[in-house]
């Protein structure tokens, strides 16, 4: 079972850092034995067809390993010009002249 984030808004994709490392959600990968380094999780893409896309994914969290990931998110921003990818897996910029995060 994969982590349950906020679930992500029109066009957007939440990245997170996994609390532990599970296998990355690809068959092929996981038979690897590759862990995952982000989990990910799709908001909706689209309201009907052909706009939507990956209508199955909108809503669970997929752990996924860095080619995956990457893999992913180049056909997403390919596909999605609009697209808004939030990734928490970084601290927060800090603000400059206050040495503290956002």
């Amino acid at each position: 079972m994969t982590e349950q984030q906020a679930v992500p808004g029109r066009d957007e994709i939440a990245v997170a850092a996994p609390r532990d490392r599970p296998s990355c959600h690809s068959l092929t990968c996981r038979n690897q034995g590759r862990l995952a380094e982000v989990i990910v999780t799709f908001g909706q893409w689209g309201t009907a067809w052909p706009d939507a896309l990956w209508l199955d994914c909108w809503g669970p969290s997929y752990p996924m390993c860095g080619q995956c990931w990457e893999a992913t998110r180049q056909l997403a921003l390919a596909t999605r010009p609009g697209l808004v990818i939030c990734d928490t897996t970084s601290p927060p910029a800090a603000v400059p002249g206050t040495g503290a995060g956002r």
